[in-house]
């Protein structure tokens, strides 16, 4: 499973100087979203703390919840960059998936990232990673991610070495 280090997340967000491209992987990254979900996000579906998501392969919506700095760039960038284009229905991003994989390949070769970890996918892949190592409930990854805890333990449940250490290390030895 190909996923972003803690590092690689760091240098890849530090260079981006455009807030749309930043808000644009950055959402991926905090909401464990797909790139199909991001790309099609309205704006009527953005409250202060959460966003509704459109997820094709349930064919429902689903809310992920952001965190404050998130919800300061998407406000940015609402100032800054956005443009209505009434064609497209107020989405947040007027871009294809296509394009939106682009635009992260993009910054991951200038942070220096591998090839093969330059897609969007990869951040919902770091974002389920990072929150069951960081002891984050399955159930609470399940709810922002819309996927079920089956898949989240058979799909991304193989804990790291380092992961299991320090978590054996935390809890002690439990006989003595």
């Amino acid at each position: 499973m190909k996923y972003l280090t803690q590092d690689e997340i760091k240098r890849l967000l530090v260079p981006i100087d455009s807030i749309g491209d930043k808000l644009l992987i950055q959402l991926g990254l905090v909401m464990g979203c797909r790139v199909s979900e991001v790309v099609t996000i309205r704006l009527k579906n953005v409250s202060a703390d959460r966003i509704k998501l459109w997820d094709e392969k349930k064919n429902l919506f689903r809310e992920a919840v952001i965190d404050s700095e998130t919800k300061a760039l998407l406000d940015e960038y609402l100032r800054t960059e956005w443009k209505s284009e009434p064609h497209v229905a107020h989405q947040l991003f007027y871009f294809s998936t296509k394009t939106a994989n682009r635009i992260l390949k993009r910054w991951c070769k200038v942070a220096g990232i591998p090839k093969d970890k330059a897609h969007y996918h990869v951040l919902r892949h770091s974002y389920v990673i990072h929150s069951l190592e960081a002891g984050v409930p399955i159930n609470h990854v399940c709810e922002q991610t819309g996927d079920s805890a089956t898949t989240i333990v058979t799909e991304y449940g193989k804990p790291s070495i380092d992961a299991r250490k320090q978590m054996l290390e935390a809890k002690g030895l439990y006989w003595k």
